[in-house]
């Protein structure tokens, strides 16, 4: 998962935090908050510390579920979560599952939502979803160099139809918005976002120069020092930030940040790639992807399938599989602008994966399967032999096409099968005993 970042975080800092969010939303000794995030990843510091502050029960959810929507949703009901933590992307994943059918999650007070920008579709989502229950949303944004989050928006239907803000600083922190010169930008003025206050890491451990360039003495205040973010965000007439985007190439896809140059780099290193840009591409709303550009060597040994199938090896076996982009596009060059920097506007629409057509689905088991795969990965055809993951699908919508196998066909699938049967004809022979005699019933296909 590369270097980590040795973030020198204080006791001091995460304290704050947990009190802050003990004062805001309070947990009670008989609440129970669900415990479902990796320990690699800093928000499971908050699903741990702030119930036990409380008195509150931690559930562990068992190893191998954190990314299985159902299981989630099982467990909250069962156990009578009271708060859970998300990711936006997961956050819909879970919401999928929240049916009038369901067991009603009656205890769920808190759903917070952090890592990445919430929509506004999905504010009204959950609103009808667990309308019949306790729940606020809350939208949190900062970064571990800060304890995490150190803003704070309780959404509220004024967010269906507008930019979901930031909102305001966490009790002890800080929050600025300024320009390139680190003065303060007036309101409706984009600028970039700075954190302070005693949620402030040291640093990062062992590495004075990474430390110093992010990790600024505070304009205003001598003798302090505040964290840039690389985030550029805008405050409104209300005093409320909204978030704008990244002020460098870093993005972040279902959570997690990635570096394009690292992606870029890896591609050039290919004996048949001259240059490669890397962007990130969502062909529908929050469905966030990596997608990549080339041009390639003259004369190219490859034609340009032959070429995007070897790339996707090639990086396959040089980075994680949430680093490989969903598509590859050839180009006879890469756009820049007046300035000689990619064009990122001029790129075209990416192109999808390369399909073949040689070999369809056929028999209720492989038609079944395919049907769900064009559903979930809007693509109308697909060869029974093509790789999920070079189709462009990645681990969320892998628990959408599990979810809908399970509807139709048996609740026990294994949220394993797609990893372990990653083509139509090999999820198909997996599933194939489960079929009726007499196929599917009636609209239990693709839903």
């Amino acid at each position: 998962t590369g270097t980590p970042k040795g973030v020198a975080s204080t006791h001091a800092g995460w304290t704050n935090r947990m009190q802050w969010m003990q004062a805001q939303y309070p947990l009670h000794p008989g609440d129970t908050v669900l415990h479902k995030t990796v320990l690699s990843f800093d928000d499971s510091a908050v699903e741990i510390f702030w119930p036990l502050i409380a008195g509150a029960t931690v559930v562990m959810l068992p190893p191998g579920l954190h990314r299985d929507p159902r299981a989630i949703a099982d467990w909250s009901s069962d156990h009578h979560i009271a708060a859970l933590h998300f990711v936006p992307s997961m956050l819909t994943l879970f919401l999928d599952e929240i049916t009038p059918t369901r067991q009603p999650l009656t205890h769920l007070r808190h759903v917070i939502s952090s890592g990445e920008a919430l929509r506004p579709d999905l504010v009204a989502t959950f609103h009808d979803r667990l309308a019949h229950t306790p729940a606020h949303l809350h939208n949190q944004w900062g970064a571990t160099e800060v304890s995490i989050d150190s803003t704070s928006h309780t959404c509220t239907t004024d967010d269906h139809d507008a930019d979901v803000p930031l909102g305001r600083a966490i009790a002890n922190n800080e929050v600025l918005l300024l320009d390139e010169h680190l003065n303060p930008v007036p309101d409706g003025i984009p600028g970039e976002l700075y954190l302070g206050g005693v949620g402030l890491a040291r640093g990062y451990l062992g590495d004075a120069r990474k430390t110093a360039a992010a990790f600024l003495p505070h304009p205003e205040v001598p003798g302090t020092r505040l964290y840039r973010t690389g985030d550029r965000g805008i405050r409104r007439a209300d005093g409320s930030l909204v978030f704008l985007g990244r002020a460098d190439s870093q993005v972040k896809i279902r959570g997690i940040r990635i570096e394009p140059a690292e992606i870029e780099h890896t591609l050039r290193r290919h004996p048949g790639v001259n240059d490669a840009v890397v962007t990130k591409w969502e062909p529908v709303p929050g469905d966030q992807r990596l997608a990549a550009y080339i041009t390639v060597r003259q004369p190219a040994a490859l034609g340009d399938d032959e070429l995007v199938a070897d790339l996707t090896a090639h990086l396959g076996d040089r980075l994680p599989l949430y680093m490989i982009p969903s598509s590859i596009t050839v180009l006879d060059r890469i756009p820049v602008n007046a300035n000689g920097k990619t064009d990122h506007r001029a790129l075209p629409e990416p192109k999808a994966a390369a399909e073949e057509t040689a070999t369809r689905a056929s028999g209720a088991a492989e038609e079944l399967v395919a049907g769900i795969w064009s559903e979930v990965l809007g693509r109308p055809e697909l060869d029974v032999h093509a790789n999920f993951f070079a189709l462009g699908g990645h681990s969320l919508l892998a628990t959408r096409i599990v979810s809908r196998l399970r509807t139709a066909l048996s609740p026990d699938i294994p949220l394993a099968l797609i990893f372990d049967n990653p083509t139509i004809r090999t999820m198909a022979e997996a599933v194939g005993h489960l079929l009726p005699a007499s196929g599917p019933a009636d609209g239990r296909t693709s839903r």
